[in-house]
């Protein structure tokens, strides 16, 4: 009885072993840092994206159509030039010391942020399945946009870690997802959504001990570097 029951409590953690191995990159890919993905769904909080061929998805056409058949050359460089997700896209709005290379713990927290709020985005993208504007080739859906709630949940934590920027930081963050349509990548609606999943994003995420620790680090990391 004494062996039988080694015996299986040996293959029992084997099999625990590989279970483990065979789920570990799935985990490692849904990391989440400050947010738990179970306390918010944007499938639930967000509205659905315009159904085909309605009023609402033909004024998203026209004006996605509008921006892209008036955009200047020069528009055009300069918004896909400005399309990287980082937070040191705001070094216009806070000055030219606000670099990764000497802001190494706002650039790691800026980072994590960024992880959860795409990841979150990608969930609901995959959920809704929205065709992108005519001619572009994405491998995720439009709605919500990713770039607009990666601005609105970046601004809100940096102004709040920066208040006397806050005014150029907002500014800066709605022309970032403004250019989505510019670019011929996003609807306005996929806009409007994406700005406010990162809005929810960041109220949830400010509420985290794990982030309240790190914004405390960063903020005396950007006043010690005289940010």
């Amino acid at each position: 009885m004494g062996s039988s029951l080694r015996v299986y409590r040996g293959v029992f953690q084997i099999v625990a072993v590989l279970v483990a191995l065979a789920v570990a990159p799935a985990v490692a890919q849904t990391r989440y840092h400050y947010l738990n993905p179970q306390q918010i769904d944007l499938t639930v909080l967000l509205p659905p994206p315009p159904d085909l061929g309605s009023a609402e998805a033909r004024a998203d056409e026209e004006q996605v159509a509008s921006a892209v058949a008036n955009r200047t050359q020069l528009a055009l460089s300069e918004a896909q030039e400005a399309s990287a997700r980082s937070v040191f896209f705001f070094a216009p709005s806070i000055g030219p010391q606000f670099r990764a290379a000497r802001l190494p713990r706002t650039a790691r927290f800026f980072a994590r942020i960024s992880s959860d709020v795409q990841q979150l985005v990608l969930s609901a993208k995959e959920y809704w399945q929205r065709p992108r504007p005519d001619g572009v080739t994405k491998q995720h859906g439009a709605y919500p946009s990713g770039h607009a709630a990666f601005a609105s949940s970046t601004a809100i934590v940096l102004a709040q870690l920066l208040p006397a920027k806050r005014d150029a930081i907002f500014s800066q963050a709605r022309i970032f997802a403004a250019n989505r349509i510019l670019l011929g990548l996003h609807y306005p609606t996929d806009i409007a959504a994406g700005w406010t999943a990162g809005t929810l994003a960041a109220f949830v995420m400010m509420r985290d001990r794990a982030f309240q620790r790190d914004f405390l680090e960063v903020k005396a990391e950007l006043h010690r570097e005289h940010v």
